[in-house]
């Protein structure tokens, strides 16, 4: 069989049949294993796993009991819409165990300032050998030009900057995500979904930051800009090399030099250097306290394997073009990253919405259980995507999609209206898709709600 016709094949599998009903009891089994021993709330003594699969079966009768009042000329719910139901069930109660410390990470931050402030130590100057208990005692990372910033609000009542904090996150990630092509009523559900939530439960500088990847393909220099403070998404200014848009790299890498001579009177030189040693006290202190690593792969393979999956990945992102290769960057930053945790999966949200929506759902299943190793599964789904582009949602032709019914679309054919060349003969739609039959990820400044 010539490997032309695998992907042809694929995409006319009816992921309404069989095959659908395999990604169902891939989910359902993955949730089992991410979820086994775990308690539920945080710490009961209710099983995690019991509480879902019986939760799960109450919402697929009554979803069933809907769509056979609602539709009756298709009472049967499809596997996609079983997905969507157990993903969405599975993200509630994930969150659900991530409800403790409250704004722990904005806490790091500001007790950064605070030392900066007081002329103390703010960077790793002693390796860590046990994982802190208040988990604000966390090592601050990020660049020195970050704490003048930081050194101000530690100065206003913390009441104050939680509110002006949580509340600046939630309105810069849903124009994010806005600009990344969903529409608003999406956006504002996709708060539930686990990486995100936990990015704003822990105040993580990850979800405002967002914005400024979100609006890479317009305004480039935010590319570069956003390794202010997560330093290894700076590899997504690779595509704006790639895309020779020199100015963009310019004007952002301009803009950090600005922003540390600017800062460099109140920070001085020296404590570049401990920000540089810091880091490597960091690394140095990953093996004894493996929570440092967070989801990072360093944590679960060699060394070496990580440095080569990283490289693919980033090979894997420079041979697509256009916003496709950002999209992939961005997934490639995940990757590379030998610290993540699971806010750090926001930067994947272009890829997962590059796949038809069984895959979709299915990733995003993943991502909604507790985090854990589980977590790369959704990472791998993207990946295979990349190689199999029948899993992702085919370009629109001129903006037109044909208006069929998931799985018996890509069966049928429809004949192009007379005179009309540019209606295509074959094209399925996606039930359940965030971004609608047409969309497609960062659709432009318009049609992005910009």
């Amino acid at each position: 069989m010539s490997r032309r016709r695998i992907p042809a094949l694929l995409r006319r599998l009816s992921l309404d049949g069989m095959a659908g009903r395999l990604l169902v009891a891939l989910l359902v089994a993955d949730v089992f294993q991410a979820a086994r021993g775990l308690g539920f709330p945080n710490g009961g003594r209710t099983s995690f796993w019991t509480v879902w699969l019986l939760a799960g079966a109450v919402a697929v009768i009554v979803a069933s009991l809907l769509a056979a009042h609602f539709r009756p000329a298709a009472p049967q719910l499809r596997p996609v819409e079983i997905l969507a139901v157990l993903a969405v069930l599975a993200m509630v109660m994930t969150d659900v165990t991530m409800m403790w410390q409250p704004l722990r990470d904005l806490g790091i931050y500001l007790k950064a300032g605070q030392h900066f402030l007081a002329g103390s130590p703010v960077y790793m100057h002693t390796t860590l050998t046990v994982q802190p208990v208040d988990r604000t005692d966390y090592p601050y990372l990020y660049p020195p030009f970050t704490l003048p910033l930081f050194g101000a609000l530690s100065l206003l009542p913390v009441p104050l900057v939680q509110a002006m904090w949580l509340g600046g996150s939630f309105c810069l990630v849903f124009l994010a995500l806005r600009w990344i092509g969903l529409p608003g009523r999406w956006a504002a559900l996709a708060v539930i979904w686990p990486p995100l939530f936990q990015g704003l439960w822990v105040g993580n500088v990850a979800v405002p930051a967002l914005a400024l990847f979100a609006v890479g393909p317009w305004l480039g220099a935010g590319l570069p800009l956003g390794a202010a403070f997560k330093s290894y998404t700076g590899i997504a200014t690779l595509w704006l090399l790639k895309e020779r848009r020199w100015v963009d790299v310019g004007v952002g890498v301009a803009a950090l030099v600005a922003l540390a001579l600017v800062t460099l009177p109140l920070t001085g030189v020296g404590l570049w250097w401990k920000w540089l040693d810091g880091l490597r006290i960091y690394q140095t202190s990953q093996p004894l306290v493996p929570s440092l690593y967070g989801l990072g792969l360093p944590e679960y393979i060699p060394y070496p394997v990580y440095v080569a999956l990283a490289v693919v990945a980033v090979i894997a992102a420079l041979r697509a073009q256009g916003r496709e290769s950002l999209a992939r960057f961005g997934t490639a930053t995940i990757v590379a990253s030998p610290s993540l945790f699971g806010h750090g999966l926001l930067l994947a949200v272009p890829s997962l919405l590059s796949l038809r929506s069984p895959w979709l759902w299915l990733a995003i299943g993943f991502l909604s259980t507790p985090p854990g190793l589980q977590w790369w599964l959704a990472v791998v789904v993207v990946a295979l995507s990349w190689v199999v582009p029948a899993m992702r949602r085919p370009a629109p032709v001129h903006g037109e999609v044909a208006a069929a019914t998931e799985g018996t679309a890509a069966s049928n054919t429809q004949a192009p209206a007379a005179g009309d060349a540019r209606t295509p003969a074959l094209v399925p739609v996606d039930q359940l898709h965030p971004l609608g039959a047409a969309g497609v990820a960062w659709p432009g400044p318009a049609r992005a709600g910009n």
